[in-house]
């Protein structure tokens, strides 16, 4: 009976296997009927393994079978074209920061256009003085005290010029996120930042960064994985290769983490990296983009989640 099952299972998976998906894992998202199918091998699988009705080895190599073709993230948590007529994006995304406007053409859009060189190194050199110090402090507490009960969680930018938008919405610890990013080269923009990624708490300041540099400066990763935490920001892993993505093309980019903590990054169907971390072990709290410099658009998203 096992048998028929896996050749079942044989038969059915190259219809569903996604593009994606790292060719050496062959990993593939399954239907109805397929997940039905895994299922149901799963408990014969434990059935044998429980009364010994096959070779222990055999079964193992059953059970890696079907890892390779099971797709754990079966629950849809949001979904989202953004399609809707704008300007401002619908519910539950909320725009906390700068602009993230919809147009009908890309999706959700973002532009922050770099700053003139003088103007910049100006900014750079600049000190606050001591009002604009006491000023800015009262105003975050202010805004602390009083606007958290009013708008709940709340994207704060690294910069004051940055934008970022957010999603409140409850996302399992394991998860699947698959997008479509556009993005425009803008003249003079160098080391622009596209970040985006899930967020644990009221301020939204825990959690994991995923991040797109745009026309990068030597030494300047591509794309990285960042965890934020009480304890600051650390890399988790990088890609360090040209991923020029400024054709004003769509580009698919898939990010996975099941419940171990294993993490997968993938950009048009290339595994960029892999990498475990298990530093965050309850429910997400919601979903960030931030816009740290560059024209960037969303044009769709779907984040999938487990029981």
């Amino acid at each position: 009976m096992v048998s028929l099952a896996v050749l079942a299972l044989g038969a059915a998976a190259p219809a569903t296997a996604q593009t994606w998906a790292p060719p050496d894992q062959q990993v593939a998202q399954a239907g109805e009927s397929d997940k039905a199918l895994i299922d149901e091998l799963r408990t014969l699988i434990e059935r044998g393994e429980t009364e010994r009705l096959a070779d222990p080895w055999y079964l193992k190599d059953l059970r890696a079978l079907v890892d390779r073709y099971d797709w754990p993230w079966r629950v849809r948590i949001l979904s989202e074209d953004f399609s809707a007529r704008g300007p401002q994006p619908p519910a539950p995304w909320r725009v906390t920061a700068g602009e993230f406007l919809i147009d009908w053409r890309h999706g959700l859009r973002s532009v922050i256009e770099p700053l003139p060189q003088a103007q910049a190194g100006t900014a750079s050199g600049q000190r606050q003085s001591t009002e604009e110090a006491v000023g800015a402090l009262i105003g975050a507490l202010l805004q602390q005290t009083l606007g958290g009960q009013q708008t709940g969680t709340a994207t704060q930018p690294a910069n004051p010029g940055d934008a970022a938008v957010q999603a409140p919405v409850a996302i399992s610890n394991a998860f699947a996120i698959e997008l479509e990013l556009t993005s425009r080269a803008l003249p003079g923009l160098v080391d622009g930042r596209f970040e985006f990624g899930p967020y644990q708490g009221a301020q939204a300041a825990a959690g994991y960064r995923l991040v797109y540099t745009a026309n990068p400066s030597p030494g300047t990763p591509s794309l990285e994985l960042l965890k934020l935490s009480s304890r600051g920001t650390s890399t988790l892993d990088l890609y360090d290769q040209p991923l020029r993505l400024e054709d004003q093309q769509g580009h698919t980019i898939v990010w996975t983490r099941d419940r171990a903590g294993a993490m997968a990054v993938s950009v048009d169907g290339q595994t960029l990296f892999q990498v475990t971390d298990r530093s965050f072990r309850d429910p997400f709290d919601g979903f960030a983009l931030i816009n740290s410099g560059g024209d960037y658009a969303l044009r769709r998203i779907t984040i999938d989640g487990t029981q």
